[in-house]
């Protein structure tokens, strides 16, 4: 019991460090946002944008974790470094980029993450009470 609760404590340590990378649209301009498992915005991460294993452009992110670009490219792939090998990388058609707005995608990940600890407790929950039944 001891070593499945240190391995359920390493791997949600691991899932804390998780790069998350968001792509948006409005008319020309592709919309990037990428932050941490936690909410915490990827300031000053490394932005590679390619066409075609080509680099079209090597930026970094601001503040905020934000990065417009005007693409002239139809496909693209975007590839998010934070350094010590957490990465994001995506690949796109930029005709097909999701039309969903940032505050609904982070409405929709905090949801999900509220989910996922329920059923983490729930599962927590029910290995406590088939290891008293099972003792009985």
């Amino acid at each position: 019991m001891k070593y499945f609760i240190l391995v359920f404590l390493l791997a949600s340590f691991s899932y804390a460090h998780k790069v998350n990378l968001f792509i948006s649209s409005e008319k020309d301009k592709v919309e990037i946002y990428s932050y941490f498992a936690n909410g915490a915005a990827c300031k000053n991460c490394k932005l590679i944008i390619e066409n075609k294993k080509q680099i079209v452009l090597e930026d970094v992110l601001n503040n905020e974790g934000k990065y417009t670009y005007i693409s002239p490219y139809k496909e693209l792939e975007i590839i998010i470094d934070a350094s010590s090998g957490h990465l994001a990388k995506e690949s796109i058609s930029v005709k097909n980029i999701k039309k969903e707005n940032l505050k609904s995608h982070l409405k929709s990940q905090k949801d999900e993450k509220y989910l996922n600890i329920f059923i983490g407790l729930l599962l927590i929950a029910l290995i406590f009470f088939l290891l008293k039944r099972f003792k009985k």
